[in-house]
């Protein structure tokens, strides 16, 4: 009897163990495949971001040169266009200025504009603001030499604000057109700074 309870005792026992064992099997399977899910993951996740992060570099990379070489483009463009004035404005700046404060040169451009403004008409119907400093050369030479200027309509009126050039347009001073040493510059410099500009930079 009492070796059979022993027996019997000894069944229990060894089948306990055999399942504590299978179960401490499984639990610690479990628990390496779990971590290796965990630390494949984890590799990914890391690579992942290490990609993500190249990528961002790189683009970071390219974005800062192409702005780089954008703002280098546009600096010599503009230190280019900063030449071709300052070039212009020397090679004309004496010149017009003394043109413009020229008497002779200002009789001339009148008569011609006022001839090309109303060529068949008896009524220009202009008005002429000139230097004040010129009133006694102009006034006299309109008033001896081109009275026909006159006599078509034009006013001659004198501004003690102009120091040189003048400025025509209507009586009704619907718009005026300015003929000063500045207007002259610029209008010769529009002609000038292409062909400065292929003189000096022949490639563009």
């Amino acid at each position: 009897m009492e070796s059979k309870l022993q027996e019997l005792t000894n069944k229990i026992y060894q089948e306990g163990v055999v399942k504590a064992e299978t179960e401490a099997k499984n639990i610690l399977d479990k628990a390496n495949d779990d971590a290796k899910k965990i630390v494949d993951n984890a590799k990914k996740e890391a690579e992942s971001i290490i990609s993500n992060a190249k990528n961002d570099a790189e683009q970071l990379k390219n974005k800062t040169v192409s702005e780089l070489k954008l703002s280098g483009n546009q600096a010599v463009t503009l230190l280019k266009q900063n030449i071709i004035d300052l070039l212009s404005a020397s090679a004309l700046s004496k010149e017009i200025k003394e043109s413009a404060k020229n008497a002779d040169f200002i009789k001339e451009l009148i008569k011609e504009i006022v001839l090309k403004w109303s060529p068949d008409s008896r009524n220009a119907d202009l008005s002429v603001i000139l230097p004040e400093k010129m009133k006694s050369e102009l006034e006299s030479y309109f008033m001896t030499k081109a009275k026909d200027i006159l006599n078509k309509g034009v006013e001659l009126k004198f501004d003690s604000r102009m120091s040189n050039g003048f400025k025509i347009g209507p009586k009704d001073n619907s718009f005026v057109l300015s003929f000063s040493d500045k207007d002259f510059e610029q209008f010769f410099q529009s002609f000038l700074k292409v062909k400065t500009k292929e003189i000096l930079f022949p490639k563009g």
